[in-house]
């Protein structure tokens, strides 16, 4: 009897193991959102201002985003371009890291006349994110784009 009982409690824990390692595995690397993997491609959509009385040259823009793999390990470098004409034109180029406390890819803007900061979030093929006015952390843009490839 004690043998049958021993058999049954290595079977069930065996069992729960098991279902622990594929608890633990269901959430791959892929789906975790600090994973540059998520951000990579090109996605296209839309920048809306969002404060025209911070940002009062701000306009409504049809984008194209491209990021890419930066040069360094878990950097990512954005490439954002407005539709003109039905034309791509380069707004520029800047480099993106994840932010773990606010869960989220950051990046900073630096002009001669403002400072930002960009904040994306990537949820499938679904980007969203805001740009905000430094230091007054005005939200000045957000943004809503869908990958393409």
């Amino acid at each position: 009897m004690t043998s049958v009982k021993a058999a049954m409690d290595l079977r069930a824990r065996t069992t729960l193991v098991g279902i622990a390692l594929m608890l633990t595995t269901g959430l791959s690397a892929q789906q975790t959102p600090s994973n540059p993997q998520n951000l990579l491609g090109t996605w296209r959509g839309i920048s809306k201002c969002s404060d025209r009385v911070a940002a009062p040259a701000c306009n409504d823009e049809e984008v194209v985003y491209e990021f890419k793999a930066g040069d360094k390990s878990g950097v990512i470098r954005w490439m954002a371009d407005k539709i003109v004409a039905g034309k791509r034109e380069s707004m520029g180029e800047l480099e993106m890291s994840y932010d773990a406390v606010e869960a989220c890819w950051k990046a900073q803007f630096s002009s001669p006349r403002t400072t930002s900061v960009w904040r994306v979030v990537v949820n499938g093929d679904h980007l969203t994110g805001t740009d905000q006015l430094l230091p007054g952390k005005e939200t000045i843009r957000q943004i809503d784009a869908r990958r393409v490839r």
